[in-house]
């Protein structure tokens, strides 16, 4: 179901009017509930999730520059439906969803780590991190660098974030060289949930 990502994001592309080149901007979400430093003005759009017998509403903000898109997706749970899913199974599939959308790839370099929250009283976020390389659905050669967030809230309302950068790349681009470029460390650390 989450093959189609590729799809949406094409879609969100097309609806950007120019590319941009490293115009960076902090972007505020009110409704999704975060900011996020983006090379350029966002596109939106939206899909539809079914899991767990439950639909569920991906928010995509999306903006392209030169050979990268910079995403940000977002699944808000109400209470009465994060009660009734398996919320680490959801985390399990949105992953899995992601990483099958690169063939001829070797396995995902992954890692653990801690985001926080805006705001003074900001709290800590546990985040799973995904590094792969391979082809994308029109045999170029990519990279596709994710996060997936959890937050809970006190009203038993859960949202899940999920920042990605994709690129098209040369075969012998190292991934150490690539996530530390200033793209990628001013977007990652751009991003922060409410």
């Amino acid at each position: 179901m989450l093959r189609n990502l590729f799809l949406i994001l094409g879609a969100l592309l097309t609806l950007s009017a120019c590319s941009p080149t490293l115009d960076w901007r902090t972007v505020r979400s009110d409704d999704l509930l975060y900011e996020a430093l983006y090379p350029g003005k966002p596109s939106r759009a939206e899909k539809s999730i079914m899991f767990d017998g439950q639909k569920l509403t991906m928010t995509i903000e999306a903006s392209k520059v030169e050979n990268s898109l910079y995403a940000v997706g977002v699944i808000n749970i109400p209470k009465d439906i994060s009660q009734k899913i398996d919320i680490n199974g959801l985390l399990k599939y949105l992953q899995t969803g992601m990483l099958s959308n690169l063939k001829n790839s070797p396995a995902p370099v992954e890692k653990t780590m801690i985001i926080k929250t805006s705001g003074q009283d900001s709290i800590n976020l546990t985040a799973k991190e995904f590094l792969i390389q391979g082809d994308g659905p029109d045999a170029k050669k990519r990279s596709l660098r994710f996060r997936i967030v959890q937050r809970q809230f006190p009203d038993g309302q859960i949202q899940i974030y999920q920042q990605s950068l994709l690129q098209t790349i040369s075969s012998d681009v190292s991934i150490e060289k690539l996530i530390q470029t200033d793209a990628h460390e001013m977007f990652f650390s751009g991003f922060k949930p409410y």
